[in-house]
Order: C-alpha cells, then structure tokens, then sequence
C-alpha cells in the first residue's frame, strides 16, 4: 500500500527535474523577490521606531521561514491546477485512494525545492543576520497540523469547483487571494490593527502558516495554538470527506 504511494511521489519529483535543476532558477527568484522587500520593510519600521507588537528579529524570521516553507504554509495541489482541464478526473481511473494521490503527488513536488532552495537559505540565514531556530519544539505537530488542514481545504474548494463547473480558473484565484490574507503568512495576525488579532486567528484559515508561524517565532504560546488547529482539522477533514463523496459523483455524471 505504501509502496504506490512512495513510487506516485517519486514521480512527481522527478516531474519538477526531468528538463533539469535550471528550471528550478526563476521559482527561486520569484521567492527572493517576494523575500527582500518584506525584510526591508521590518528594519525600515525598527529604523522609523514603529511601535508593533512583535519585535524586529521575530518579524524577519516570520517572514523568512515562510518563504521557505511557503509551499507548507498554503497547500497548493495538482487539484487547484489541474481541474480546469478535467485532468484530475484521471486519479479515479487508478487502484489508489484519490486523498493518497493527491497527498503523495503534492509531497513530491515539494522536494525540489525544500532541497536546493529551502535548505541553503535555512543554512545561510546567520549571514542575513536571522534567527533561524524555533522557539518551542511544539513547532513540530503545529507543522503537521498546518499542512493537514492544507490538503483539507484543497478537497473542500476542489468540491466547490465541481460544483461550479467551468469557473476553475476563477474559484482558484479567489481561494489564492482569501487564504493569503485569512491565513496570516503574510501579514502577522500580532501586527494587525483594530484588535483584530483577538479574534481572526481563530477563524479556520488561521490555523494554517500563520499559526505555525506565530508558534515558531515566540509570539503564540501552543496552549492557545495547537487545540485550535487541531479542532479545524476535525472539522474540515470531516467536511472535505463527506462532500467530495458527495460531490465525485457529480462530476463523473457532467464530466468536471
């Protein structure tokens, strides 16, 4: 069982390497551009004595770790890319649960990434004068919490693409637009005006980077992290389950 899986992702790693590492270089450029000005904004406002609620050296590690986690922080899936072609329609041809394909196909195409972009920024962050190091070990099932969630929000707008057929392309660019802002990895929750933090961390898509974030930098305690993230994976997991079962159907009756 687990064997198809493991093969189904070495696949996928081999997809994002098979025209070479070359074409891994604008990905990586397109990280560093995001990456930069976010950096100088941080030291600009320490410079300005910008009053906020987290300090300097935990902004740059907010906004450096989620740069290189960035594909763990919003889970992006081959069902979000692909349904606008129906080509996803394919993994119900196969002997393998389409939860596991997609998990395992996603896996794989982080790999890449996670090893020669990922990893030698994580390596050079003392140079750039960042602390790298988490907080607390509690990181580490915030982590699995966060990408979990992830994949269920993909099932659940996957669902909401089936049921609106041919707006794909529109549904995903609405999700892409809600989640950025909804999920914190952008903007710290800590930092946002209005008191706002006092209640938008605890709406589902909060639970996602923002919360690991948050953890991994000292500006969440996980007492007030982990049960949240943990009851939004029972919820939406539960949701994602029961309405693709509902809505498989429907998309094999009208073709997607």
């Amino acid at each position: 069982m687990f064997g198809k899986y493991g093969i189904t992702a070495r696949m996928s790693v081999r997809s994002k390497t098979n025209g070479g590492l070359v074409y891994l270089i604008p990905e990586i450029f397109m990280r560093l551009v995001s990456l930069v000005p976010l950096l100088f904004i941080w030291r600009l406002l320490a410079e300005k004595g910008a009053e906020v609620e987290m300090s300097v050296s935990q902004l740059l590690s907010y906004t450096y770790v989620n740069v290189l986690a960035g594909d763990l922080m919003i889970v992006n899936t081959c069902l979000s890319a692909w349904d606008f072609d129906t080509r996803s329609m394919e993994m119900f041809t196969r002997p393998m649960s389409v939860f596991g394909q997609v998990i395992a196909r996603t896996a794989g195409e982080w790999v890449p990434m996670l090893l020669f972009f990922s990893l030698p920024m994580l390596l050079a962050a003392p140079v750039f004068g960042i602390q790298i190091l988490p907080k607390t070990l509690w990181v580490v099932p915030s982590l699995f919490l966060s990408v979990s969630l992830g994949f269920a929000f993909e099932f659940i707008f996957y669902c909401v693409t089936i049921r609106l057929r041919n707006v794909s392309w529109l549904t995903y660019v609405i999700r892409s637009a809600i989640v950025s802002f909804f999920s914190g990895t952008v903007v710290p929750f800590r930092i946002l005006p209005f008191g706002m933090d006092g209640w938008i961390r605890y709406q589902p898509f909060g639970s996602l980077g923002g919360a690991f974030l948050a953890l991994y930098v000292g500006s969440a305690d996980a007492a007030g992290v982990l049960p949240v993230q943990l009851f939004w994976n029972i919820v939406m997991w539960t949701a994602a389950v029961f309405w693709f079962r509902r809505s498989r159907e429907r998309m094999v009756s009208f073709g997607g």
